[in-house]
């Protein structure tokens, strides 16, 4: 099956920013637009974190390179906090969304 696609050079200093150009959030559990360009850069600054892909639903960060064993648990509590879905991953728990971060760029977020 083909999909639609857009790609798009969107004149920002910071990565961050795109949410203030992109309509994005605001619906359902997601997170509307300060609270979204809050944070991604909070992320951005913690772990390289930026804003790499978008749907109507769903939002993907790609990181430089994947955080700790040691910081996952953390992380992945505020990732809960920001996209309460994400309680749809393989078990449906935090340790386990924890055991993925550590292993991977990309930090994926669906709402429904």
């Amino acid at each position: 099956m083909t999909y639609p696609l857009i790609l798009a050079k969107i004149p920002v200093k910071n990565p961050w920013e795109i949410f203030a150009y992109l309509p994005f959030g605001n619906w359902n559990e997601c997170p509307d637009t300060p609270d979204l360009m809050a944070v991604a850069k909070y992320w951005f600054e913690q772990h390289g974190a930026i804003p790499a892909a978008m749907s109507h639903d769903e939002l993907e960060f790609e990181l430089p390179t994947p955080i700790s064993k040691e910081r996952a648990m953390e992380v992945a509590v505020e990732q809960y906090g920001f996209c309460p879905d994400l309680d749809q991953n393989e078990d449906g728990s935090i340790g386990s969304l924890a055991d993925v971060l550590w292993q991977s760029t990309v930090w994926y977020f669906w709402w429904d």
